[in-house]
């Protein structure tokens, strides 16, 4: 499988490859998130979330970013942690972004922290509903986490630390007003550009960011703070 991951040529290509793989186990999401560093933030760093788009929708809406446990950890832990790891001992608001989780059906999940120089730091999550607790899968999903990333970093022409593709201006100001729940139609009127610019725009974005939805292109945008809620 490392193999495999190894040799493709997109970031869509290698997180299919690690997602087949997870799902095996009952973890049928993941993400791939570089974190801010301090209150700096890369202006392209690497982002990949595939998560229920209904969740991605409600963690925008309830500002979780802010207070969720796990991009807490993953920034001072090199360990594998689990959700629950993460939650205990956590403020009511941080273990209410899992609580709330488990009604999409994710109940748990895996975070693998990735540290690097210059202060960089990454992680990957895997998430279910059920999903199993074989410490042999852990360390198979860690390995696979690390081969992953290094593999998505290759393929951006970038080592760690080292900043990727932002938004430009135009792509940053069409991802706001999708977010603000207006159409492609009515983002060209606000702008004055066509339909079609707009379009083209927005799934620039998502490419950059290797999303499949646009709501996943704004929670990526929001958590690297390139967009404001």
């Amino acid at each position: 499988m490392a193999e495999r991951i190894e040799m493709v040529s997109t970031l869509s290509d290698a997180f299919d490859l690690i997602e087949g793989f997870a799902r095996l186990h009952g973890f049928d999401h993941a993400a791939c998130m570089e974190l801010p560093r301090g209150t700096e933030v890369p202006d392209n760093a690497l982002m990949i979330v595939r998560m229920p788009e209904a969740w991605v929708e409600h963690y925008i809406a309830s500002d979780f970013a802010l207070v969720d446990p796990v991009f807490v950890r993953a920034a001072l832990d090199m360990r594998p942690f689990t959700w629950a790891e993460a939650a205990r001992g956590a403020r009511p608001e941080a273990r209410r972004v899992m609580q709330e989780a488990s009604a999409f059906r994710l109940n748990t999940g895996l975070t693998i922290p990735l540290h690097g120089p210059n202060g960089y730091r990454a992680e990957v999550t895997f998430a279910g509903e059920r999903v199993t607790d074989d410490l042999r899968v852990f360390r198979q999903l860690r390995f696979l986490a690390t081969t992953l990333h290094d593999r998505a970093l290759t393929i951006l022409g970038r080592g760690p630390g080292e900043g990727g593709p932002g938004l430009t201006p135009r792509e940053r100001d069409c991802l706001h007003w999708v977010a603000a729940g207006k159409s492609d139609w009515a983002i060209s009127q606000i702008l004055g550009i066509s339909e079609t610019t707009v379009h083209w725009h927005v799934e620039r974005a998502k490419r950059k960011f290797g999303a499949s939805t646009r709501m996943q292109a704004i929670v990526t945008a929001i958590r690297l703070g390139l967009l404001t809620p």
